[in-house]
Parts: C-alpha cells; structure tokens; sequence
C-alpha cells in the first residue's frame, strides 16, 4: 500500500511518500510544493490551482492507495484559516478527483500516534519520523517531515499503534507472542 501524507499549505504545502508491505515502511519520496514562488504575480486562486495540479500529478506519478491529510486547528486569524482550509480542499479535490480516498488527522492525534505525545514540538515529531523510518531530516523543511508523520499516523490508525506484525494489542497479546519471556515465580 502506498499513503501518501500532506500537510497543506497556500505558501508551503510538504508532501510524504510512504510505502507499508509485509509490515514494512520504507520511504518513497518526499517534496515540498511552493505554489507562490512557482507563478509570478499570481492571486491566491492562481496558487490553489497550481497546488491541486501539483499534487494531482504527484498522486498519478506514484500510483497513492490513500491520501492522509492534516486538518487545521484554531488559528487566531481568521484569514490564515479560512486560507489554510482552501489549500486543503484543494489538496483532497486532487485526490478524490483521482478516485483516492482521503482520510483527514488532526494535528494532536498525529503528534500523539508518532511520539507518544499530543503536544510534541515539532522537533519531536522530526526525530520520531526519522528514526521510524531510518533517514535523515536534519536539512529537511518541517512541511516535509509533518508530512511524512501524517502518513505515519495513518498506517499506524490503519493497522494498529504499532506498524509491526508481531506488536501486541494488550498484556493478554504479548504474554501469547512472548511466552519465552514470562518468569514464573
């Protein structure tokens, strides 16, 4: 199965490729779409559809099984939400147009599924996400990396908290799979 995770945005909008098969995650690809420095002069339509576009054509390159997407959480300003809220129709329309199904995180539930924490900086999330995925985000823009946690957190909603075959549910599940492990006293 092939996610790809994007956290939206009318300026930076950061995308994350990941592949899950036989309980394994590598990375495809990752990218960071720039709507306003792409269009000279452009209004805020023109870089909507340049981001619908963008990421139709990254959707159709990798051949994506499900869109992840970070939803939006309060904003003081008004503007920047009502903003913020049209990069990401414009994302998930790319997709659903696509025929890919779109599943929407928030922002706490995906900080939560990669570190453990709803409130984690995003430092944290950064080395989580790098050290799931064994790679390097020292030099990477946190679009990306936020991208790639929104992919995580689906695969990880989708097959359990823990993307691993053998990865108890509960103590009644890890007593089973470890049974070498139980010390009777």
């Amino acid at each position: 199965m092939t996610i790809i995770g994007i956290d939206p945005g009318s300026v930076s909008c950061g995308f994350g490729i990941i592949e899950f098969s036989n309980y394994q995650l590598s990375l495809v690809d990752t990218g960071l779409i720039k709507p306003k420095s792409q269009i000279s002069n452009s209004t805020f339509i023109d870089r909507l559809k340049y981001l619908y576009d963008a990421i139709s054509k990254v959707i159709r390159n990798y051949d994506i099984d499900e869109t992840a997407v970070e939803t939006q959480f309060y904003h003081n300003n008004a503007q920047s939400l009502m903003k913020l809220t049209q990069a990401r129709t414009s994302v998930e329309l790319a997709a659903l147009n696509l025929n890919i199904p779109v599943f929407e995180y928030s922002p706490r539930e995906i900080k939560l599924s990669v570190t453990g924490r709803g409130n984690a900086t995003k430092k944290s999330v950064s080395f989580m996400v790098a050290s799931i995925l064994n790679i390097n985000l020292n030099q990477t823009s946190t679009d990306i990396s936020d991208a790639l946690a929104v992919a995580l957190c689906h695969i990880f909603k989708k097959k359990g908290q823990n993307a691993t075959k053998n990865s108890p549910r509960n103590w009644r599940e890890f007593i089973e799979l470890n049974p070498e492990r139980i010390i009777n006293l």
